[in-house]
């Protein structure tokens, strides 16, 4: 066993798994046929550890964040530290680091565990950690998922599902065909008929001219249109009076989501915590945009993205999408309200160790 152990009461453990997913997801890009995840494990000396993870569709990408968390780790010095030099990696990743996907999510990984093990120590939410305003104690969600695998029946038959498990908003996959999206759309419809339940996925696949021949054709109030543009075309969509976009998810700095709502004119910005480099920066890009007038949501990992949500005064539901951490238990899904309840201590996590087990790999540190 590869020895992991930094002293002063602070251990820190990195994994790397590759887990097949069968069936592959099939995504406007094409399919996916395995998850790649680093995880990061900090534990203190009082029993309790906080995890936290980055996410990939390619392997090479996956050591690479690791050889990049490794040397992170190396910086903070935990040795010395302890966790206060974890909680700080953000910081030291952007003093000796590039401000890449793939470094930044090495950053995020690290910092998300360091915060969950805090979130335990003091025994509350993480959103608590971060100064959570009175009355957001549950928020509203959506299923991501409606593939493109999908026939007409089938996405029926999986909207009903989601509708019986509570949700009151989904998000479904969309390709390049005007037609066969509206009747795609009409087919989801059926089940989610209130206007502005149902949101769009477009894998940033589309230009600004099919998103403007989409919107001008689509007379069904819609949650929003994600990425229908590559971020540079964004300013080239039209503004619509019924039909907002949104996007924001592959974003790694705060500039980048200012330009989208300046230039671009998007009042709907996402975040992706591993883009964006981790919760620290994550809170500091979502509370400014929010200071100006955009609301903010988040991209995947549900349970972080409740708590970042929760610390803000208002929000964009949160994206229930598990599929890209099979050794993470998915949460148990919305209330008879639609809501999720944000709880600790930490971020509440509950692990399959079944998939560690069998497709992990612990990182020589």
């Amino acid at each position: 066993m590869p020895s992991n152990t930094v002293k002063k009461g602070v251990n820190v453990e990195l994994w790397n798994l590759r887990v097949p997913l069968d069936p592959p997801i099939q995504a406007p890009k094409g399919p996916t046929t395995e998850t790649c995840l680093l995880l990061a494990f900090v534990s203190g000396g009082d029993g309790h550890r906080g995890v936290g993870y980055a996410s990939f569709r390619k392997a090479a990408e996956m050591a690479e964040a690791t050889a990049v968390a490794k040397k992170l780790i190396a910086e903070a010095a935990p040795a010395t530290s302890g966790l206060a030099g974890l909680l700080n990696v953000e910081r030291q990743q952007e003093a000796t680091g590039e401000a890449t996907h793939i470094s930044r999510s090495a950053a995020s990984a690290l910092s998300l565990a360091a915060w969950d093990l805090a979130g335990k120590q003091a025994g509350v939410p993480c959103a608590d950690l971060w100064g959570r305003p009175a009355g957001r104690d549950k928020l509203g969600c959506y299923a991501s998922s409606l593939w493109l695998d999908k026939s007409i029946a089938g996405l029926i038959e999986e909207a009903q599902q989601y509708r019986r498990e509570n949700y009151r908003a989904v998000k479904m996959r969309v390709n390049r065909s005007l037609k066969d999206n509206l009747e795609r759309i009409a087919a989801v419809r059926t089940v989610f008929s209130e206007p502005g339940t149902i949101a769009l996925e477009t894998g940033s696949d589309w230009s600004a001219d099919i998103a403007n021949e989409f919107i001008s054709a689509c007379d069904i109030p819609l949650m929003w249109v994600e990425d229908p543009a590559p971020h540079s075309d964004l300013h080239l969509v039209r503004d619509h009076p019924l039909n907002t976009i949104a996007a924001g998810e592959k974003s790694v700095h705060a500039n980048e989501l200012y330009e989208l709502f300046s230039r671009g004119r998007l009042r709907k910005l996402i975040i992706d915590v591993q883009y964006v480099g981790g919760p620290v920066r994550f809170l500091e890009a979502a509370r400014i945009l929010n200071g100006l007038g955009a609301t903010v949501g988040s991209h995947r990992f549900s349970h972080y993205s409740m708590h970042l949500l929760a610390a803000l005064p208002r929000s964009l539901p949160i994206e229930m999408l598990d599929w890209t951490n099979p050794a993470f238990h998915p949460l148990a899904g919305p209330d008879a309200s639609g809501c999720l309840p944000v709880e600790g201590p930490g971020f509440r996590i509950a692990l399959n160790q079944a998939v560690i087990d069998r497709h992990g790999v612990q990182v020589e540190l």
